[in-house]
């Protein structure tokens, strides 16, 4: 208006805030909610978030409603051989998370990864450097059915499991990963080089660190395999130890 300085001038319509522009209470409510369901569920891409009025899936009762689904799969031909399924052994939420190729006949029989006499090694290797599957490990395979006569697990195999391995590890959350195994590692981390270029290195899984080693099949038939083994274990222990995780390897020695 002529005449009138800015601090006298009155404020027209167009000068307010659009009726869009204002945040009305209903709606920030609704954001706010929103909020707290990611701060409490996470907001991983492709996760649905519970309702508010809903108690959160515990992760052992995700592991058992992921292993009915393996339980159920007819995904690749391995599932017309099988006796049965192997979907893994261990704590929830583990230190470590142990990755194999595929289950043998006595796991086959009985259900459970890493049961025969490449198990028991395995459990010895791990208890030399302070791990077991009762305390701080959860076994796990790449497949989840045993290929006829022990056979590798063929690429569309590996690929028709892998999902399931993925989901596991979402859920299983460790704070690292061991690989025994050139298919294990193939597997996990897309590598293709021998297990003798990939041993004993420090390589990554969407953030968790994973270490590379000779399946302890490998051993039982190439003692020689065993010195080299015990350098991948010791680094891998050290490799926990400076995340804070305190003991020492209690032997160096993984004969009998």
């Amino acid at each position: 208006m002529k005449g009138m300085s800015p601090e006298t001038e009155p404020i027209g319509e167009a000068a307010r805030p659009a009726p869009s522009a204002i945040l009305d209470r209903q709606t920030l409510a609704e954001q706010l909610l929103l909020l707290e369901d990611y701060l409490r569920y996470g907001c991983r891409s492709g996760r649905t978030i519970p309702p508010l009025d809903e108690e959160p899936m515990s992760v052992e009762q995700a592991l058992a409603e992921l292993e009915a689904q393996v339980h159920s799969c007819t995904s690749c031909p391995l599932s017309q051989s099988r006796n049965r399924t192997v979907f893994g052994q261990g704590v929830a939420n583990p230190l470590v998370l142990v990755i194999g190729e595929g289950p043998g006949a006595e796991e086959d029989r009985q259900g459970l990864p890493f049961v025969g006499a490449s198990g028991q090694l395995l459990d010895k290797m791990l208890a030399a450097i302070g791990l077991s599957r009762e305390s701080n490990c959860y076994i796990a395979n790449i497949v989840k059915c045993r290929p006829p006569n022990n056979r590798e697990p063929s690429p569309a195999e590996r690929s028709a499991c892998i999902g399931y391995l993925r989901r596991q590890i979402e859920l299983l959350r460790p704070r690292f990963i061991l690989c025994v195994g050139r298919t294990a590692a193939h597997g996990l981390l897309d590598l293709t080089d021998p297990i003798s270029r990939i041993r004993g290195r420090t390589y990554q899984f969407e953030g968790i660190p994973v270490v590379v080693t000779f399946h302890p099949s490998a051993l039982l038939r190439d003692a020689s395999l065993k010195r080299p083994a015990w350098e991948d274990l010791k680094r891998f222990r050290a490799l926990i130890d400076q995340a804070h995780f305190s003991r020492e390897p209690d032997s160096g020695d993984l004969d009998d």
